[in-house]
């Protein structure tokens, strides 16, 4: 976990590396070209003024950031460098959880959890699919309900356990909220 001053400078050097580069293209490597299907890091800060600067890089990497403008490649280290320490993992008091309709599930369908706040939306609306976050006794029951989505490398995950709802069955996942998610 990041003590404030920690995460203020954290934050303004993103602020600063991100500053004046591209959010409308995605950038490729040096000499590089676009690839379909190559995965592409999403870097983003809150800028001074409250607008949300995104970055988009494909197949940026530890290895190969030297083929990307220096400030994108300097503000990936930076937040790289937040997951590699493994004996502070990220927690925090509030969860964000989604609930949506199992697709192909098999197997039985469980009581709802106590405690687990009940779907919203219906299961004939879109995708049937809501994001929340919870503190507090519904933090601890979705931790305890729901799949984390934060199991360590190596490990399989754990399958969704089917739960029937007000609304009908469903089946939720949780992580950590982070600190400005709050619905």
């Amino acid at each position: 976990m990041l003590t404030p001053g920690a995460l203020d400078y954290l934050v303004q050097a993103v602020q600063q590396d991100l500053k004046g580069q591209p959010s409308t293209k995605v950038l490729v490597p040096k000499g590089g070209h676009a690839i379909p299907d190559g995965a592409t890091t999403v870097l983003g800060v809150y800028q001074p003024g409250g607008v949300y600067q995104t970055v988009d890089a494909l197949e940026l990497g530890a290895s190969n950031g030297s083929q990307y403008p220096a400030p994108v490649a300097d503000a990936f280290g930076k937040l790289q460098a937040l997951t590699s320490d493994a004996t502070t993992p990220y927690t925090a008091a509030k969860v964000r959880y989604a609930m949506q309709c199992p697709s192909g599930a098999s197997g039985s369908v469980q009581p709802w959890p106590a405690g687990l706040p009940q779907p919203a939306a219906g299961a004939g609306t879109a995708n049937c699919a809501e994001v929340h976050t919870a503190d507090g006794a519904a933090a601890t029951a979705v931790r305890a309900a729901c799949v984390g989505t934060n199991t360590p490398s190596g490990r399989p995950q754990p399958a969704a356990t089917v739960y029937r709802s007000d609304k009908g069955p469903r089946i939720c996942q949780w992580r950590y909220a982070l600190p400005d998610e709050t619905s």
